[in-house]
């Protein structure tokens, strides 16, 4: 196997199979590492939004109908409902439905493509990055292999090793930890569930600057509660637990329960450092508001690509121009994703800081008033930025 690619890509997940598809695709030698033998097992709620099915058509050319077909998307539903506590303060039924996955099948999925299109993939026990040498470019993995190129790409998730190889300052970032958030997971059978849940479902209130989810998928249901870490003093897991019970689902507290951490807030303002670019969950690249990572792991890879791809259209080698590349995916990203994080972010930071003192009671009025304005946002038609429509 050569040791000298155009670009490596560490991380074979939704970001890294975009990249390694679209740089492939075009001609570009790839290579993805990862830690892990695919299909592998992905903490995730697995909830696909419409903007996040026309990037994947836009990319890969698969449909949410293809992607049934293939058995990737395993439910959906046009009905949402959310909660404070046990009381409902919105309910919607939509023509834009919610999509549902199973992390392990949608990952395996997408990597393949990413393979077929040419990308070379290693991956499994002793394959995961143990180092990167910027000045040399090269990376070395866990067997002791050594490969390089001219760019490197991060995609290897919220705990990223190419991120850590670096301060976090010299991304923009001081706070990285501060803005991080706690994550517990359930899976849960619906046969032993007891109740018929055909929908999701957003509970706030059992835990401060976070909430609790409900996820339905064919054969099981997504359970879990996220808060952010910065100045705790509730137990995020005893605040599953009531949940669980106020929910009538007190039996799943005795399934495993699986933590991690993903971004809510952290997003890198230059996730660049001389020919390294960081994208997904490495660069913090998710919803302030909501914690929906896969549509710009999605993303920030293809913008990631496109600014290699541009660059390099008129002749120029990926080696001589990799200093512009990373120029014009931060510009790319200050278009595209940024304004969005900014005014999610405030978004959030007054559902916390205002609506949790009158229990949440202003977000049932606030929501009345934006109706399918505010569930156009999360799908992608409308802008955070005071729910302005998109051009399409």
């Amino acid at each position: 196997m050569s040791r000298q690619y155009d670009v490596i890509i560490v991380g074979g997940g939704p970001a890294g199979s975009t990249a390694g598809y679209l740089l492939s695709r075009a001609g570009l030698k790839v290579l993805i590492i990862d830690k892990s033998t695919f299909p592998r097992h992905k903490l995730c709620a697995g909830c696909i939004t419409d903007k996040t099915i026309k990037l994947l058509d836009r990319v890969f050319g698969e449909t949410a109908d293809s992607l049934k077909r293939n058995n990737i998307i395993n439910f959906e539903s046009g009905r949402y409902e959310v909660f404070y506590k046990q009381t409902l303060m919105s309910q919607m039924t939509t023509g834009f439905p919610f999509q549902f996955v199973d992390r392990d099948i949608y990952d395996h999925y997408l990597l393949k493509k990413a393979m077929d299109a040419g990308a070379v993939f290693v991956g499994g026990d002793g394959i995961g990055l143990r180092s990167l040498n910027i000045l040399k470019s090269t990376v070395r993995t866990q067997s002791g292999k050594e490969y390089s190129a001219d760019i490197i790409i991060g995609a290897d998730g919220v705990n990223s090793r190419i991120r850590r190889s670096f301060l976090v300052e010299l991304f923009g970032r001081e706070d990285w930890t501060d803005n991080l958030a706690a994550a517990h997971e359930i899976f849960l059978s619906r046969d032993s569930a007891g109740k018929n849940f055909d929908h999701p479902a957003l509970f706030f209130g059992y835990v401060d600057r976070g909430y609790a989810w409900i996820f339905p998928n064919r054969e099981r249901l997504k359970i879990g509660i996220c808060a952010l870490k910065k100045g705790r003093t509730d137990d995020v897991l005893a605040s599953l637990r009531t949940f669980l019970s106020d929910a009538g689902l007190g039996r799943a507290a005795k399934e495993k329960i699986y933590s991690y951490v993903l971004p809510y807030g952290c997003f890198l303002p230059h996730p660049t450092f001389r020919n390294v670019m960081l994208v997904g969950d490495a660069a913090g690249f998710a919803d302030p508001l909501l914690g929906e990572g896969i549509y710009y792991a999605h993303r920030s890879a293809e913008l990631a690509s496109h600014a290699i791809l541009e660059t390099i259209k008129d002749g120029n080698s990926v080696e001589t121009a990799r200093g512009r590349m990373t120029d014009a995916y931060v510009k790319l990203l200050r278009q595209y994703i940024y304004p969005e994080f900014v005014y999610a972010e405030k978004t959030r930071n007054f559902i916390f800081s205002y609506l949790n003192r009158y229990n949440y009671l202003p977000l049932k009025i606030l929501m009345r008033l934006t109706g399918q304005r505010a569930l156009e946002t999360v799908h992608g038609i409308r802008s955070y930025k005071w729910f302005r429509k998109k051009e399409q």
